[in-house]
């Protein structure tokens, strides 16, 4: 008996250090990113104006108040982080792959959640990736490759997958939170299944749906509503040319009811659908010119009953960055613009879209002092027409209709 037990434990024993033979290694990774700036609003839109008198049908009265905010010094910490991934074979060409990415402040201001960023957990193999996760949509992943850094800074693209309205320039969500961040189009989606096709002679595709997880019985007071999302991505690349076309869906987020239209989730408002298609390009050249540009159309719809309602609102814009490299210094410049759009009405009254536009400019340089480390100065703006509150990202607080937003800063990149 006691040989047996002897043998047992020592077979326990050795279970772990075989399945520590069998995994590869963890690779700990991160980026830190802080950047100072000096950043203002002005040129705020003067009480007064309405629908009536020319403003926009979905800006009330009461949102144009004037009010700038005040130019302030801040420190802003982009997109760092710190990670963890790795895989192990399971049988044949087959691995588990996995990843736990979270968010750090190098500023010291915002707490920060363990796998708050890009993680997950699922299988690799010659048929591709298939994987459940917190993770980047295939609509956003395109446009994580349309900036001058390894990051997101307050100079790069906000202006795209966002109709404006204060909606933020990214969002991480799971579900739905009655919040501006509804209405993003980019977007890390928890709650997600995602597969990524492998390599088709230059040609791969991507697909994720975000569960509904949310959806809601219907009560005397509000109908079920059933939040989920789909997206998904194809790609074409061939030496210096990198094509994507991508789509996304938002079923009953109701972003309309973040723009000004009614309140989502009513039996008046029963359902809705937020769409986004684009287009991103780039091409680089021999000379270490390279320029990206993306074509997007943002489209909200809700099934709104009442008469006069704003039931549609949707928009174009596009976006151009050019960088330049000599050696180890790149120069950068980019803009970019977002039309005034269309709306209209349950019942068909006329309805306005006047200053709902937005643009969007970037000077900087930046020096590499090593292959892993980026010394870069940038000027930055965000110019909005009389009913427009684009935001640049993070923003220093809300803006106002019609507030235009610059700064002017310098920032240290470390990659690891």
């Amino acid at each position: 008996m006691s040989k047996r037990i002897a043998l047992c434990l020592a077979g326990a024993c050795a279970f772990p250090a075989l399945a520590l033979a069998q995994a590869g290694p963890v690779q700990i990774y991160g980026t830190l990113l802080p950047f100072l700036d000096s950043v203002q609003t002005t040129g705020a839109t003067a009480p007064g104006l309405s629908p009536a008198t020319g403003g926009a049908s979905l800006v009330p009265a009461s949102a144009y108040t004037g009010v700038n905010l005040p130019s302030r010094n801040r420190i802003t910490s982009g997109t760092s982080n710190l990670g963890f991934r790795g895989s192990f074979a399971v049988s044949g060409d087959v691995k588990v792959v996995f990843q736990i990415e979270s968010a750090v402040s190098p500023d010291g201001d915002a707490p920060n959640t363990l796998a708050g960023r890009n993680s997950r957990l699922g299988l690799e193999g010659p048929w591709g990736t298939v994987f459940y996760g917190n993770w980047d949509t295939p609509y956003k992943s395109p446009l994580l490759a349309v900036g001058p850094l390894r990051g997101l800074s307050p100079f790069d693209n906000a202006l795209t997958t966002s109709p404006g309205f204060n909606v933020p320039g990214t969002t991480t969500q799971s579900g739905r939170i009655n919040g501006k961040a509804d209405a993003a189009f980019n977007r890390r989606q928890g709650n997600s299944v995602q597969y990524w096709s492998p390599d088709l002679s230059g040609f791969s595709f991507r697909l994720a749906y975000s569960v509904n997880e949310g959806r809601t019985t219907a009560t005397a007071a509000a109908p079920s509503v059933s939040p989920e999302i789909l997206s998904g991505l194809v790609t074409y690349r061939s030496g210096p040319l990198c094509v994507s076309l991508g789509y996304e869906r938002h079923d009953d987020y109701f972003g309309l009811s973040q723009l000004g239209g009614a309140a989502g989730a009513t039996f008046t408002n029963a359902s809705s659908r937020d769409e986004g298609q684009e287009l991103v390009a780039s091409w680089t050249f021999s000379t270490g010119t390279k320029v990206s540009g993306i074509l997007e159309n943002l489209v909200y719809d809700t099934d709104d009953t009442v008469a006069g309602n704003v039931n549609e609102y949707k928009r174009t814009a596009w976006y151009l960055l050019v960088q330049q490299r000599f050696g180890p210094h790149q120069i950068f410049a980019s803009f970019g613009q977002a039309a005034d759009g269309s709306c209209t009405r349950v019942g068909g009254a006329p309805a306005s879209t006047n200053g709902l536009a937005g643009r969007q400019f970037s000077l900087g340089y930046t020096y590499a002092l090593s292959r892993a480390a980026d010394l870069f100065v940038a000027y930055y703006g965000m110019n909005n027409d009389r009913s427009a509150s684009y935001a640049v990202f993070p923003s220093p607080g809300a803006v106002a209709p019609g507030a235009s937003t610059k700064g002017l800063g310098v920032g240290l990149l470390y990659a690891f």
